[in-house]
C-alpha cells in the first residue's frame, strides 16, 4: 500500500505519519507536529496532489480501499490526512480539462477553473519533467500568490536524497491562468509553472517476494526489475528485495538501441529505471534473441504488446486493466510476486511427477515386449495373454502410477539448474533406465 511518508515545500521539509490508505496521520516539521492548514504552501502542495488525480479513496466495512493507480491514491490519503476538506476543495476548483499521464510524457496535468473564472493548471510527475516547465517557486505565503526565482540545483539535490532512500518521489506544480481557458494542450504545460513541491512515498516490498527472489536465484531464475522511478530509488529497492547489480540502465540509454545491441546490454543489466512500455517490448526481443524463456509482468494498457511478446505474459488482477489481463497467458488474483515462484515450483512439481510416472509405466510395457519378443524368437509358447497383459497395464497405469501424480514437493526442487528449452522429455539416462528395469522384469 503506497504510502507518502515525506513532503518537501519551498517553506521545508515535512515528514507524515500514518501506513496504508487510512487517512489517519500527522504531519512533522523538524520533530514537531503542525497544522498543515496553517502553512499555505504544503496547503497548496496537497491540493495539487488532490485534485491533479484520477484515483479514489473508498471505505468498505473496517478497511480502506483505492480505485485506480495506487500512487495517486497515496496522493489522496495525504490530503485527507492534512484535515482538507476535499469535497469542498472539488466543488470550488472543478476540473474542466486534463492531459492524462502517459510514460512517455512522464507527467499528468489538469486544468481548474474557481467562482471567479480564473484558471489553474497543475501538473505532477518525474521531478526532472516537471522542474523543466518552471521557472519559479511559490513564497511560504502562498494566499497572496507570491512567488520567486526557483533554485532548480537545491531541489535536484532533494530528489536524489528521497530517491536514495527508497521513496518514490513524485514532483508538483501550478500555473494561474487570469482568464477562462477551456481546453488544456500540450504547449499550455510547457513553460510558465510555480513549483511546490515533492512528495515521497513508499510501498515496503513485501516479505514474501523478498524470500521469493531468492529462491528464484536459487531456481537459476533472473529476476529483472523494470520501473518508471528514478535511478537511485530503482536502485534502492532493487537492494531491499535482492536485485544487486552494478549496472542501472536508465531509458534514456534505451532510446535508439536495436535488438542486437540490447542483447549484449541485456546479459549484465538487471535494474532498467525511467522507462516506458515501449522499452519493455524491445527488452523482451532481446532476452529472447539471447534465447531466454521470459515471463514479464505489467498492469497498464500499454503494457500489453510486451505482455504479448513475453513467452508468458503475466498481468495484475488487482490493479491491471481489462487489456492487459487479455494479452496475458497468466492473471495474478492477489498482485504478488510470491504467487510467480510458487507457480514455478508447482510447475516443476508436475513435470516431475509426469517423469516418474513414464518412468513407472514404461518398464512395464518394456518388459512385456521383450518377454513376447523372446518367447517368439524361442519359438515357445506365449508366457502371458492377452487378457493378462490388459490386467497387469489396467493395475500398474490406472491403479500405481495414478498416485505418482499427486506426489508432493520434493526437497530441492527450486534449487535445480532450468532445464534446457530443447530438452526432451525423457533424456538418454532415462532411456537407459528404462531399457534396464524392462530387462530386469522379462527375465523374471
Amino acid at each position: 500500500e503506497m504510502t507518502v511518508v515525506a513532503l518537501e515545500a519551498p517553506c521545508g521539509s515535512y515528514s507524515v505519519t500514518g501506513v496504508g490508505y487510512a487517512p489517519a496521520g500527522s504531519f512533522l516539521k523538524d520533530g514537531r507536529e503542525i497544522e498543515p492548514l496553517d502553512e499555505p504552501a504544503l496547503f497548496e502542495l496537497l491540493r495539487a496532489g488532490y485534485l491533479c488525480n484520477d484515483a479514489a479513496l473508498k471505505q468498505e466495512t473496517d478497511s480502506w480501499m483505492i480505485e485506480g493507480d495506487p500512487t495517486e491514491g497515496a496522493l489522496i490519503v495525504a490530503a485527507m490526512k492534512s484535515g482538507m476538506n476535499t469535497g469542498d476543495e472539488k466543488k470550488k476548483m472543478p476540473r474542466t480539462d486534463e492531459i492524462p499521464f502517459e510514460s512517455e510524457n512522464q507527467f499528468m496535468a489538469t486544468l481548474h477553473h474557481n467562482h471567479h473564472e480564473r484558471g489553474y493548471i497543475y501538473v505532477k510527475g518525474a521531478p526532472e519533467k516537471v522542474l523543466s516547465f518552471c521557472s519559479g517557486e511559490l513564497h511560504c505565503n502562498a494566499k497572496t500568490g507570491e512567488h520567486k526565482h526557483i533554485d532548480k540545483p537545491f531541489w535536484e539535490k532533494k530528489t536524489k536524497d528521497l530517491a536514495s532512500g527508497g521513496l518514490r518521489v513524485l514532483a508538483l506544480a501550478v500555473k494561474y491562468i487570469p482568464t477562462r481557458h477551456e481546453i488544456l494542450e500540450f504547449r499550455d504545460v510547457e513553460k510558465g509553472f510555480l513549483f511546490l513541491g515533492l512528495a515521497g512515498m513508499i510501498d515496503p516490498p513485501r516479505d514474501e517476494a523478498i524470500k521469493a527472489v531468492g529462491l528464484c536465484k536459487d531456481a537459476g531464475i533472473r529476476v529483472k526489475m523494470i520501473t518508471g522511478d528514478h535511478l537511485l530509488t530503482a536502485k534502492a529497492v532493487a537492494e531491499q528485495i535482492g536485485i544487486r547489480g552494478e549496472k542501472i540502465v536508465s531509458g534514456r540509454e534505451l532510446e535508439g538501441m536495436e535488438v542486437k545491441e540490447l542483447q549484449a546490454l541485456d546479459r549484465d543489466a538487471d535494474i532498467y529505471a525511467r522507462v516506458s512500455p515501449g522499452h519493455k517490448l524491445k527488452l523482451v526481443q532481446a532476452l529472447q534473441a539471447n534465447g531466454e524463456i521470459v515471463a514479464m509482468t505489467g498492469d497498464g494498457v500499454n503494457d500489453a504488446p510486451a505482455l504479448k511478446q513475453a513467452d508468458i505474459g503475466i498481468a495484475m488482477g488487482i490493479t491491471g486493466t481489462e487489456v492487459a489481463k487479455e494479452a496475458s497467458a497468466m492473471v495474478l488474483t492477489d498482485d504478488n510476486f510470491a504467487s510467480i515462484e510458487r507457480a514455478i515450483e508447482e510447475g516443476r512439481t508436475v513435470f516431475s511427477n509426469l517423469q516418474k510416472t513414464i518412468l513407472f509405466i514404461l518398464p512395464t510395457n518394456g518388459g512385456e515386449c521383450l518377454l513376447i519378443i523372446s518367447a517368439i524368437l524361442l519359438g515357445t509358447v506365449l508366457p502371458v495373454l492377452p487378457l493378462q497383459i490388459l490386467w497387469i497395464n489396467l493395475i500398474t497405469t490406472v491403479a500405481l502410477a495414478i498416485t505418482l501424480a499427486f506426489e508432493p514437493v520434493e526437497d530441492g526442487v527450486m534449487k535445480r539448474p532450468p532445464r534446457r528449452p530443447d530438452a526432451p522429455l525423457i533424456d538418454l539416462s532415462l532411456v537407459r533406465r528404462i531399457a534396464l528395469v524392462s530387462s530386469v522384469m522379462a527375465a523374471g
